[in-house]
C-alpha cells in the first residue's frame, strides 16, 4: 500500500458507522451471525482496546501502524466474543448490575433448628461451643 492510499484509509476509517464497516475496512474476517448477535459489545470492546492504544499523533504519519494496531484491537475484540459471551465479559452496566454476587457461607454458620422448636439443634449449640 502506498502512503495516499494509507491515509485515505485512515480517513475511511474515521468515517465508519457500523461493525460490518470496521471488519471490512480493516480487512478481518468475521461471522455475520457472532457480530449479529453480539455487535455493540464488539464495538464496546473495540472501543475499549482503542482506548488503550498509545496517542495517535506519534503514527500519524505513519498510517499504516496505526491502521494495523486499529486491525489488531478489532481482531481482539471479535475474538474474545468468538470464544464467550456477553454475560462473561459484562461490559454495560445493566450487565454489571447483575452479576453474581459471592454467597459464601461457611459450614461453621450453618444452624439446624427443627420444626416446633424454639430451640436451636444441639448441632448448633455445639458449633456455638466451638467457637
Amino acid at each position: 500500500m502506498s502512503a495516499t492510499t494509507d491515509a485515505g484509509q485512515l480517513a475511511a476509517f474515521h468515517r465508519c458507522s457500523t461493525a460490518e464497516e470496521y471488519f471490512t475496512l480493516l480487512e478481518v474476517d468475521y461471522d455475520p451471525r457472532v457480530v449479529a448477535v453480539n455487535r455493540l459489545h464488539i464495538l464496546k470492546h473495540f472501543a475499549g482496546e482503542l482506548a488503550k492504544l498509545p496517542e495517535a499523533g506519534a503514527d500519524a504519519e505513519n498510517p499504516r501502524h496505526l491502521l494495523r494496531d486499529y486491525r489488531d484491537a478489532l481482531v481482539r475484540s471479535y475474538e474474545a466474543f468468538t470464544n464467550a459471551g456477553a454475560l462473561d465479559h459484562r461490559l454495560f452496566k445493566v450487565l454489571k448490575d447483575r452479576a453474581p454476587q459471592s454467597a459464601f457461607v461457611p459450614a461453621s454458620e450453618i444452624t439446624v433448628q427443627r420444626l416446633g422448636s424454639t430451640q436451636p439443634s444441639e448441632t448448633s449449640e455445639r458449633t456455638e461451643e466451638a467457637r
